[in-house]
């Protein structure tokens, strides 16, 4: 069976050497989505990427700090996404904030569910 419902997704792009409190910044804000939530929080690593300063921005040789950009998408409610906005303002200092509306569907296939 498959249940399909409207949502809205976060896409927040940052740089991988990005830091919150310590700890790498993407893990702190899906530790956070987390805490406050949000039904699902997923990080992707990019390969190569550069924005508004237009500097190009790509994995360093030897094992050297990395910035990188790293993508992550969070969905929820409307609401939900609302109220963990102004937290993830005050986590990320510089970086790209998408939100868009999305179509989200589960699958459930023999008792599992597959998202």
């Amino acid at each position: 069976m498959k249940e399909c419902t409207n949502v809205e997704r976060i896409t927040c792009i940052i740089d991988e050497d990005r830091t919150h409190n310590g700890e790498p910044l993407y893990r702190a804000i899906v530790e956070q989505a987390q805490k406050s939530g949000i039904a699902g929080a997923t990080v992707h690593k990019g390969i190569m990427g550069y924005g508004a300063a237009k500097t190009i921005h790509r994995e360093r040789p030897l094992g050297r700090s990395s910035d990188v950009p790293v993508i992550i998408h969070m969905v929820d409610d409307k609401e939900k996404l609302d109220a963990f906005s102004s937290t993830l303002c005050e986590m990320v200092p510089q970086g790209i904030v998408l939100r868009e509306p999305v179509s989200m569907c589960l699958v459930r296939c023999g008792g599992k569910t597959l998202e």
